[in-house]
């Protein structure tokens, strides 16, 4: 292994403000050994010119083929935020060529809201400075983050995973009456009130909170995310208060 993998092998357990010092051939070393971490097979890191828009490749315990593109910023989330044209390199590229699954942007910078749209539209997958923060301090793997199907863990901590989508006929029998409250989309329920953030601020949210022990409500999966009810979305929002505290790494409450 050359100077490049002794340097990201360090940056694994060191902070993301020490990201910052890799250069990009180091990052993308990093991303691989997160992925060799986390139990993925046949992990290799391909980046450099003439990549086609992936620089590591690997195959989770599910069989899934990943394809990951990586953007490092020196300045970290003061440098150029990831644009659409990234992802649309990615996009045309993670499958289509690489025979990917799962195709993923990673970056220790920030994304733009366009490019974040165009993300969810494509469904490709976005792990921004705070979510790859998440990855490097805990043992939970990158699938499991990121809430992709099919993916197999052993975490006891709840993953934020696909359910069918929207509540069977056997669920809205006449025995459960809660289930046939309205459901809420994360913007639903920042627009209704029931939740001080906005929905991208909200998934860094859920998804900490799982790393808190947090529990999360269950909801039906459409597509993009779960659906809660207004009850389960206030819940939710007592219990990362009263567990949480004041000193989340994300960001303050909007004043209400």
């Amino acid at each position: 292994m050359g100077p490049g993998h002794k340097a990201a092998r360090t940056a694994t357990s060191c902070s993301p403000a020490r990201v910052d010092g890799l250069d990009h051939r180091e990052f993308e070393y990093l991303i691989r050994d997160l992925m060799v971490r986390d139990g993925a097979e046949k992990v290799r890191r391909v980046g450099g010119a003439g990549d086609n828009g992936a620089d590591v490749v690997a195959v989770d315990p599910a069989g899934q083929r990943w394809v990951i593109q990586c953007k490092h910023r020196k300045q970290g989330l003061s440098g150029a935020r990831v644009g659409v044209q990234e992802f649309q390199i990615l996009n045309g590229t993670g499958r289509p060529v690489h025979k990917g699954h799962v195709a993923v942007m990673v970056t220790n910078g920030a994304v733009t809201g366009r490019a974040r749209n165009f993300a969810r539209e494509q469904n490709l997958h976005v792990v921004d400075r705070f979510l790859l923060e998440d990855w490097m301090e805990t043992d939970r793997p990158v699938w499991e983050l990121l809430g992709t199907p099919r993916a197999r863990t052993t975490s006891t901590v709840p993953a934020l995973k696909p359910v069918a989508h929207g509540p069977s006929s056997a669920e809205l029998g006449s025995t459960s009456d809660k289930l046939q409250e309205p459901l809420y989309t994360l913007a639903e329920a920042y627009e209704a009130g029931f939740v001080p953030w906005k929905p991208t601020t909200m998934r860094q949210y859920l998804v900490r909170s799982q790393r808190r022990g947090i529990p999360l409500p269950s909801g039906p999966w459409g597509g993009q995310g779960h659906h809660y009810t207004e009850e389960q979305w206030r819940t939710w929002l007592e219990n990362w208060r009263a567990q949480a505290g004041p000193n989340s790494k994300v960001h303050d409450l909007r004043p209400e």
